[in-house]
């Protein structure tokens, strides 16, 4: 096992998971290796925790039934109490690409789990919320113009990691939560049905996204599904070509 798993020993976790073989798993693993842990099955019940006991670190799942894991976030951020308490967002999406900062979580933690992986992350994490319990006085500095109110969830499927990037930072600039990944699995209707989200961009090169985009298109809830091409013309009409970037940020700004 790795050093970093060994740095902190007796931290409290908070793992939040509405599958109940996943709280027990990691509710062993996380005592095996000497933590108290406290388990939730949803964002409501986890908050009910932590008023109970403050934990160091909080393992969130995303998509739950009732308060879901990015409702609990926000929740968690509005309290001046729990502002630092760093929280890893577990996700069976392989290749997800989240922007952590957006939504307010320090780390992504796939399933199934890596064991060593998991320990050290949590180690880590562990160490930082203890660090940082005691911060030195900060110097003065000019504030940042603040950030827009959060508009909704987006999500982004580019196979073209740079295009992928300079998308993210478009739409998180302008107020929006950005999930973006590279491929189109089984699981983004269920992403989709999860999170809500305001308009879902898929890039027609994408792969697995032409199988998927007619069954989000008849999802109700969702707002606008973009089928799209950059650089030439498709053979299926409905797919809009040579779409930009500022084009895509125009699409989702036009969702209500």
């Amino acid at each position: 096992m790795a050093v970093a798993s060994s740095v902190v020993k007796g931290g409290r976790i908070l793992v939040v998971d509405d599958e109940p073989m996943v709280r027990d798993t990691l509710g062993q693993v996380l005592a095996d290796e000497g933590y108290v842990v406290d388990v939730a099955a949803d964002g409501a019940d986890a908050l009910d925790r932590l008023h109970a006991a403050r934990p160091d670190v909080i393992l969130l799942d995303l998509m739950m039934p009732g308060m879901n894991g990015r409702q609990f976030l926000s929740a968690l951020r509005d309290q001046s109490q729990f502002s630092s308490v760093p929280v890893l967002i577990m996700t069976a999406v392989h290749g997800l690409e989240i922007n952590l900062n957006s939504i307010g979580a320090s780390e992504v933690v796939e399933k199934p789990f890596d064991v060593d992986d998991l320990l050290n992350k949590v180690a880590l994490a562990v160490y930082r919320s203890r660090d940082s319990a005691d911060p030195p006085t900060p110097i003065p500095t000019p504030e940042p113009d603040p950030p827009e109110v959060d508009r909704g969830v987006v999500l982004v499927v580019e196979h073209d990691r740079a295009r992928l990037h300079r998308v993210d930072v478009l739409l998180s600039q302008r107020g929006y939560t950005v999930v973006s990944m590279t491929r189109c699995g089984g699981q983004l209707a269920r992403l989709a049905r999860a999170l809500k989200p305001r308009a879902i961009l898929l890039e027609s090169a994408s792969d697995g996204v032409l199988d998927v985009a007619l069954e989000l298109r008849d999802m109700s809830g969702i707002l606008g599904v973009l089928l799209y091409s950059r650089e030439h013309a498709s053979n299926r009409p409905d797919v809009v070509s040579s779409v930009s970037d500022a084009e895509l940020v125009e699409f989702v700004d036009l969702q209500h």
